[in-house]
C-alpha cells in the first residue's frame, strides 16, 4: 500500500501562525520565532545627532506579547494577537539644546497592536496565512488622532514545508501598508531551517542565526530592523519646519544567548550588539522627509537587550500511527482521527 499523505499536524499550523506573526507584527522583538509570550526590555546609549553639539539621550523600550486563544473552525484556524509596548527618547540638554526643559526634549511612547491571523491548510505541505493588524502610537498627552496615529498591515502569504518537514519552511507573500512612505505593498520571504543543532531564521525584518548547546541554550547572532513612525508634540523649532512626524529606523545585530530556566518552558534570552543604523527623521504632513542638510545623521550606538519567553511543549512531530496491513502486505501508515478538543490536522 502506498504512504498516505501526512496532514499539517497543529504544531505545524503554530509553526507557521508564529512565522507569520513575528514577521509582521512586532517581529523584530522577538528573540525567536519559538516563542509564544514574552516581555522585553531593551536599552541603547546615547549617540552624535548632527554636528552643532546635539546628542540623542539614552533610549528605553519595554515590550509585551500575551497569548491569545485560537478559534477553530473546522480545518480554518483564527488566531487573535495582542502587543503593548512603550519606549522613550529624547535628546541630552547640551550644546544648542542646554536651556531647553526635558519635557520639551524627551518623549514616552506607547503603542498598541492588535491582530487576526486567518490559517487555512490547502495541501500536505501547504498553508495559506493572511490577516490583519493595527498599531496605534500614542503619547497620552496630545489628542489621538485615530487616523493619524493608526497603522495598518494587511497580509497574504503561503507557507510551504520543504521536503514535508515542519522544521524547513519557507514562507512568502505580500505586506500591504497603510499610511505608507515609499509604496503600499511589499513582497515578503522568510526562510526557517530548525534541525539538529541548528536554528536558521532568515527574512526580513529579522535574522537569527543560533547553535544549539544540549537541550537548554543556544549560542549565536541575532539582527533586526525595525522601522516605526510618531507623531509627536514637537517644539517650536520643528513646528516652523512643517514637521508632523518621526520616522525612527534601527538596524541591530549582536551575539546572543538564549538559555532554559529550570528546564520548563521559560526561556531568558540576551543580545548585546550594535544599532548601526540608530536614525532619526523628521516627516512633513505627506510623511515626506524634510531634507535639513547633511548634517543631521546619527551614529551607531550599543544597545542590551534581555527578554524572557515562553516557549510551548512541542507536539508529536506527526500523526500518523503504523499498522500492518492483512494477507502479508508491507505496513502501511494510516492517518490518525483527532480527538475531541484537538486542533484540525
Amino acid at each position: 500500500m502506498k504512504e498516505a499523505p501526512v496532514v499539517p499536524t497543529g504544531r505545524a499550523l503554530q509553526c507557521a501562525w508564529l512565522a507569520c506573526v513575528l514577521l509582521l507584527a512586532n517581529a523584530s522583538a522577538a528573540q525567536s520565532m519559538e516563542d509564544r509570550a514574552y516581555i522585553g526590555i531593551t536599552t541603547a546609549r546615547g549617540t552624535r545627532i548632527g554636528t552643532q553639539g546635539g546628542r540623542l539621550d539614552d533610549r528605553q523600550q519595554l515590550d509585551l506579547r500575551l497569548p491569545l486563544p485560537p478559534v477553530f473552525l473546522g480545518r480554518t484556524v483564527l488566531v487573535p494577537s495582542l502587543g503593548y509596548e512603550t519606549r522613550w527618547m529624547g535628546l541630552e540638554q547640551r550644546g544648542p539644546l542646554a536651556n531647553v526643559s526635558e519635557e520639551d526634549l524627551g518623549r514616552r511612547f506607547h503603542r498598541f497592536n492588535l491582530g487576526l491571523t486567518l490559517i487555512r491548510p490547502l495541501a500536505p505541505r501547504w498553508m495559506l496565512l493572511s490577516g490583519v493588524s493595527a498599531n496605534t502610537h500614542t503619547d497620552f498627552k496630545s489628542a489621538l488622532d485615530f487616523g493619524l496615529d493608526t497603522t495598518w498591515v494587511g497580509f497574504a502569504m503561503a507557507n510551504y514545508l520543504i521536503g514535508g518537514d515542519p522544521g524547513v519552511r519557507l514562507t512568502f507573500g505580500l505586506v500591504a501598508l497603510y499610511p505608507f512612505d515609499v509604496t503600499p505593498i511589499i513582497p515578503m520571504m522568510a526562510f526557517t531551517y530548525r534541525k539538529g543543532p541548528y536554528i536558521l531564521e532568515l527574512g526580513l525584518p529579522r535574522l537569527t542565526a543560533m547553535l544549539k548547546v544540549g537541550e537548554g541554550l543556544e549560542l549565536g547572532l541575532s539582527g533586526m530592523f525595525d522601522q516605526q513612525v510618531f507623531r509627536p508634540r514637537l517644539p517650536e523649532g520643528g513646528q516652523q519646519l512643517n514637521a508632523r512626524y518621526v520616522r525612527e529606523t534601527a538596524l541591530r545585530v549582536g551575539p546572543t544567548v538564549n538559555a532554559r530556566l529550570g528546564g520548563g518552558s521559560l526561556w531568558l534570552s540576551t543580545s548585546l550588539g550594535f544599532d548601526f543604523l540608530n536614525d532619526y527623521t523628521l516627516l512633513d504632513r505627506n510623511r515626506d522627509r524634510l531634507e535639513l542638510g547633511s548634517h543631521q545623521s546619527t551614529g551607531p550606538a550599543p544597545y542590551l537587550r534581555v527578554s524572557l519567553g515562553w516557549r510551548p511543549p512541542k507536539r508529536a512531530a506527526a500523526s500518523t500511527r503504523r499498522t500492518t496491513s492483512p494477507a502479508g502486505s508491507p505496513p502501511a501508515f494510516q492517518e490518525r482521527r483527532p480527538q475531541s478538543g484537538e486542533p484540525p490536522r
